[in-house]
């Protein structure tokens, strides 16, 4: 079963996706650096999940994060991220819209992939998300 066909059928059972953050604190010359990340997926539902869906969810869990955080975006910056790649750009302002590709590589970093090696492997999960 593909990831695009695990999300589809999750969102078709009624399951909600969502993501659990965690904040990496870097200690620097100017002081601590708070960072958000991505922890864990959580998958909501009246019922259990079939243990056909587990089985790929635990296969595919980084890959469905991400699409957790299109579906659900856990940041303000990620929410603005998501609208301006769903969103065209209005006449009245400077404001640009954003390629699904450069989302999948900020959503990569968000969830411990490589923003440049792993865009990829996450760009067609976004696109279904989206």
């Amino acid at each position: 079963m593909t990831v695009a066909a695990t999300l589809a059928e999750l969102l078709e059972r009624g399951y909600t996706l969502s993501v659990d953050t965690r904040v990496d604190v870097y200690d620097h010359k100017v002081g601590p650096h708070p960072v958000t990340y991505a922890d864990r997926l959580l998958v909501d539902g009246s019922a259990r999940v079939p243990d056909h869906l587990r089985e790929a969810i635990v296969a595919n869990k980084t890959l469905l994060l991400a699409g957790a955080c299109v579906l659900n975006p856990p940041t303000p910056w990620l929410r603005e991220l998501v609208r301006r790649c769903r969103t065209a750009p209005s006449g009245e302002c400077l404001e640009y819209r954003i390629t699904p590709g450069v989302l999948a590589a900020n959503i990569a970093a968000f969830v411990g992939l490589d923003p440049i090696d792993d865009a990829h492997r996450i760009e067609t999960v976004l696109r279904a998300a989206l």
